[in-house]
């Protein structure tokens, strides 16, 4: 998924390194051109799963929120791993507090159909987004992020309960956005603003459009760098370049094509016809094939998604068992896993918070504390042993569950690989595995219609907050429904922590409870490798941001 892709903020800085990377380029976009380019601008990309949602207000996954950052803008765009100016024209003006930031939006932005984009627009769209007749799905990085009266506005025990008049933003005139907070604001906030649930709505389209709006191509405004041009549910899209963005003489794609296939040795074969011109997140067999017969095509790198299994403590009283949860987490070689079956760069892990993604005050990354995770030991004495203590204090002998995936050839490998693990380690433990399609799949994990549920996350911004506060109690995101009292406070601690040495031991100290306590069962986190044609240049695959980043590809003559 996002990697579901998911979101929130703390509070307080990052490191030095994020803070000058955030105050980058001036403007958006591309790389320079290398070599002479192709006549026909046109790229063709194969994908596992349709689009979920071109709702803002709804989008809690990667596929959607990429489609959207792709074919919308917000006052900053994430490319080439660093925060750059979209919409605004460039850095905000920061009051001395840091409590205060006015952006001043660039001149002569349009949406697709001609108006101007104006200030009012975010005003709107972030006011629709702290809606709750809008029943947003991911507003709560409003509070996180510390926007003024955000956390009263979603809070429906608070007087201020949904009157989002009260949010921290006005328009000034027609081309400034302010925006206040409740605390100083996390520098990292710039990362935030790239993603949809920050971006603009005009009130005027999404009141007349009603019921129907963002149910198609036609029920949307575009002002990004692509417009979405067609999309036939469960076969593919369709983008075309936005002739009235801002920097389009900057984006050399005219057409990308996405087709949606399930099956990885169907999207290899449109590969090797040409039918396809780039293929992401390769398994280990095709990775092997394609390293024999196309080595020059072959590209790997690590990713910041994290895998693991939500463990549904709400409907099902056994998992509330932390030696069942222990065992669980024990019976899994994830070195195997990832060495054997997914063979795609990714490495095995006992964390919430992946390696490489960022570095705390001292310079050194977070996983420092820990490098290897928590809970280590998978041997099967450990697990068999845990499972002998959980049977005696839930008094069973057995025990059915369901482990509940997204479907695909490549999913149902790795699904059969967990549950034999689990099944032949834990005697007695029977795991029934139900695969479904992307949107069923996200229907019935936040409706808890699971006992495992096999996750990803992705970071919405570079810090571990991005990877912790989603288990804290009653959070949306926490399809374990796990809750522990201390790391509940040390979040809060963290979000609140001015000092950036205690903010750091707070997170680490706070991960260190949450596996520890199982509250998920880590897995791994993610590499990848994709193939694309010698021709295909500029396409990336970033670390963060946008997933599959197409404003700076281009295609070669050949």
């Amino acid at each position: 998924m996002k990697k579901n892709k998911f979101r929130f903020l703390a509070a307080f800085s990052l490191s030095f390194v994020l803070i000058l990377s955030a105050c980058g380029s001036s403007t958006t976009s591309s790389g320079k051109v290398t070599g002479q380019l192709a006549a026909k601008q046109q790229l063709n990309l194969t994908t596992t799963a349709d689009i979920p949602t071109l709702n803002y207000t709804q989008a809690t996954d990667t596929q959607s929120t990429n489609t959207l950052e792709m074919v919308n803008s917000g006052l900053t765009r994430m490319h080439d791993g660093k925060v750059e100016w979209d919409l605004a024209a460039g850095a905000p003006q920061i009051s001395a507090d840091k409590k205060t930031y006015t952006f001043t939006l660039r001149k002569g932005i349009k949406w697709s159909d001609g108006k101007p984009v104006t200030a009012q627009d975010f005003v709107f769209g972030w006011h629709y987004e702290n809606d709750p007749a809008a029943k947003p799905a991911y507003n709560f990085l409003y509070a996180s992020a510390g926007i003024k009266n955000a956390a009263k506005v979603q809070d429906p025990k608070d007087p201020m309960y949904g009157k989002y008049d009260n949010l921290g933003i006005k328009a000034i005139g027609t081309d400034k956005v302010e925006i206040t907070f409740d605390k100083p604001a996390p520098p990292f906030f710039l990362s935030l603003l790239s993603t949809p649930g920050f971006f603009p709505q005009r009130q005027d389209f999404v009141t007349k459009q009603g019921a129907n709006f963002a149910q198609g191509p036609a029920n949307l405004l575009y002002d990004g760098p692509f417009i979405l041009q067609s999309w036939t549910k469960g076969s593919g899209w369709t983008y075309a370049k936005n002739k009235d963005y801002w920097n389009a003489s900057k984006i050399h794609l005219t057409q990308v094509n996405v087709k949606v296939e399930t099956v990885e040795s169907t999207r290899v074969n449109l590969y090797k016809t040409g039918a396809s011109d780039a293929i992401e997140n390769l398994s280990g067999d095709f990775t092997n094939q394609l390293k024999k017969t196309n080595p020059k095509e072959v590209y790997s790198g690590l990713t910041s998604t994290t895998r693991f299994l939500y463990v549904n403590q709400k409907t099902n009283k056994y998992l509330r068992n932390l030696n069942l949860r222990k065992a669980l987490s024990e019976s899994i070689d994830r070195e195997a896993f990832v060495t054997t079956l997914m063979n795609n760069g990714s490495i095995a892990s006992h964390f919430a918070v992946p390696k490489d993604f960022v570095k705390g005050p001292d310079g050194k990354d977070f996983r420092s504390a820990a490098p290897q995770g928590y809970l280590t030991d998978e041997s099967t004495k450990q697990a068999q042993n845990d499972w002998a203590k959980a049977k005696k204090e839930l008094d069973i002998k057995t025990l059915n569950l369901t482990l509940l995936t997204q479907d695909g050839d490549q999913l149902k490998t790795w699904d059969q690989y967990l549950a034999s693990q689990i099944e032949s380690k834990l005697k007695g433990v029977h795991i029934q595995i139900n695969q479904q399609p992307f949107a069923n799949f996200l229907t019935l994990q936040t409706g808890f219609k699971f006992d495992l549920s096999y996750a990803g996350w992705a970071p919405d911004y570079q810090d571990p907050m991005t990877y912790l506060d989603m288990f804290t109690t009653n959070q949306p995101e926490n399809s374990s429904a796990w809750s522990n009292k201390t790391y509940d406070k040390l979040i809060a601690s963290a979000e609140s922590e001015a000092n950036e040495t205690t903010r750091w031991k707070d997170m680490q100290s706070a991960e260190k409870i949450l596996i520890q306590d199982v509250g998920i069962i880590p897995l791994d986190q993610d590499g990848q490798v994709w193939v694309q044609k010698p021709y295909v240049q500029g396409l990336q695959y970033p670390i963060y941001g946008p997933t599959v980043d197409l404003t700076g590809a281009y295609i070669l003559k050949h």
